[in-house]
């Protein structure tokens, strides 16, 4: 595995690669008894099998991707170890890691202090792609107590149609969790089919849960099922605090359902687990540049919710500056139960912040049908902003507006801009419902037709129990077109 057979150096940090790009050399640098050249990271005889022999303590380890590696097995992971860094990146650009694995391509097993660094010589724009080509397989996996490992500027590819997996995966800890772990300015997408899950994660148990982990500043896109309950980001258990901050959730093409499916941008559901944070994402359009439509259709019960929430008691948790914008969704349900056939933001237990330092948009601040929403069975539930909780809740801020509705004049809805329910305490105040200056800015059934169905519109309704503060909230511009 090492020497001039492959035309390669190691003998300064700088590792320079001779060998033919797209031959798949990896060096490695920097290591105890590994140093040397190889043809994969995780096959027998790679990287990972090399360097898991020994401890390498204390070690910077470099690991440079000069070609691509698209054999990949999944054999070996990347075990404990107890370097002070190792680093994995690549060399030029245009280079792929990739294979067929019924299980996870690349696994963190215990192991820490990690970062793969898909940019070129780790400066500059994303470049490494990643892909997991069997359906069955994970990307990434995080196991077995792997922390403060850090996945930045990658394009990270993937087909899994498991409902209980995703290309990337937290999974279980033995003894606190798959904590602290970055991902961060990457591409997660499809790849020649769509996955059902972007980001997945389940922990061991409510005292091993997966905490403080980030997702920051990513594409997570063409994420779907038209027969499964699909996710951008699904936290589905065992869970806590992890920063969900600054990214970017849509689809590129049209998601035809082909059974009545649920579909979220983010998804967690732990509430055992609290201290969330969901900051500034944009869910919505068909580009990261927030052009175009996100477009759910299909003759079923679909159903969609952007962000929904539960989540536990202390510490509270922060929805702040999300826009929820540019989507079309059509449904053949009439679900009136909350959180309904449509909710920008759903929160089904737990102590959260709403909009209290930034506000979050639903549809738009301006003009008109941001959103539209589409049935054929009447009385459908729509909501800007659901909440049911037993705990203190804060709705502030928020805008709720270009919202339109469409279907046959037959069809009805019952719209909610914010409506809240149970024992919690609840402070909702300098919310906007509508828009202070554009006609119909919320307009439920359709304008200049007499729609014969019930149309319903709220702007705030309280059901809640607990001690209610509702003030200084704007409800302008809105129109219910039916009987």
């Amino acid at each position: 595995r090492t020497g001039g057979n492959y035309g390669c150096s190691t003998t300064a940090w700088s590792t320079i690669c001779t060998w033919t790009v797209g031959s798949g050399l990896i060096t490695v640098y920097g290591s105890t008894g590994a140093d040397g050249c190889y043809t994969s990271l995780t096959n027998a005889g790679g990287v990972f099998a090399a360097i898991n022999i020994t401890a390498q303590t204390g070690n910077n380890i470099a690991i440079n991707i000069c070609g691509s590696s698209t054999a990949e097995t999944g054999t070996n992971s990347l075990n404990a170890g107890t370097w002070a860094t190792l680093t994995i990146y690549p060399s030029s650009t245009g280079l792929t890691i990739s294979g067929s694995v019924a299980g996870p391509l690349i696994n963190l097993n215990s192991a820490d202090n990690v970062t793969i660094d898909g940019s070129i010589n780790q400066t500059g724009t994303k470049d490494l792609i990643i892909s997991n080509t069997n359906t069955a397989g994970a990307v990434m996996q995080f196991i077995n107590d792997a922390t403060s490992n850090s996945i930045r500027n990658c394009v990270i590819t993937g087909v899994t149609t498991s409902a209980v997996s995703g290309l990337i995966v937290f999974s279980t800890g033995q003894t606190i969790g798959n904590n602290n772990n970055v991902i961060q300015n990457c591409d997660i997408r499809d790849g020649v089919t769509t996955p059902v899950n972007a980001i997945y994660s389940s922990g061991s148990s409510v005292a091993i849960n997966n905490s403080n982990n980030s997702i920051t500043n990513c594409n997570i896109f063409n994420y779907f099922s038209s027969s499964l309950a699909s996710n951008g980001i699904l936290i589905a258990s065992n869970s806590s605090a992890w920063n969900i901050t600054g990214n970017k959730f849509y689809q590129t093409a049209n998601r035809t359902s082909t059974a009545g499916v649920t579909s979220h941008a983010i998804n967690i559901i732990t509430a055992s687990g609290g201290g969330y944070t969901v900051n500034n994402n944009i869910i919505g359009f068909a580009s990261n540049a927030s052009t175009g439509t996100t477009t759910y259709d299909g003759a079923f019960a679909n159903l969609y919710r952007a962000i929904e929430l539960t989540v536990g008691t202390s510490p509270v948790s922060n929805v702040q500056g999300n826009t929820i914008s540019g989507i079309s969704f059509s449904t053949t349900s009439g679900s009136a139960v909350a959180p309904g056939i449509f909710s920008g933001i759903s929160v089904l237990a737990g102590s959260v912040n709403i909009g209290t330092t930034a506000a979050n948009i639903i549809g738009a601040a301006t003009g008109n049908g941001a959103i539209s929403i589409t049935s054929t069975t009447s009385l459908g539930y729509i909501a800007g902003i659901y909440v049911t909780s037993n705990l203190s809740v804060s709705i502030q801020n928020n805008i709720v507006g270009s919202i339109s509705t469409a279907g046959a004049v037959t069809i009805g809805y019952t719209f909610y801009g914010i409506n809240t329910a149970g024992t919690g305490s609840f402070t909702i105040s300098s919310n906007i419902i509508g828009n202070t200056t554009t006609a119909n800015s919320i307009a439920i059934g359709t304008s200049g037709t007499t729609t014969t169905g019930v149309c319903t519109f709220n702007g705030i309704n309280n059901a809640a129990s607990g001690i209610i503060s509702i003030t200084n909230n704007t409800v302008q511009n809105c129109s219910s077109f039916g009987t």
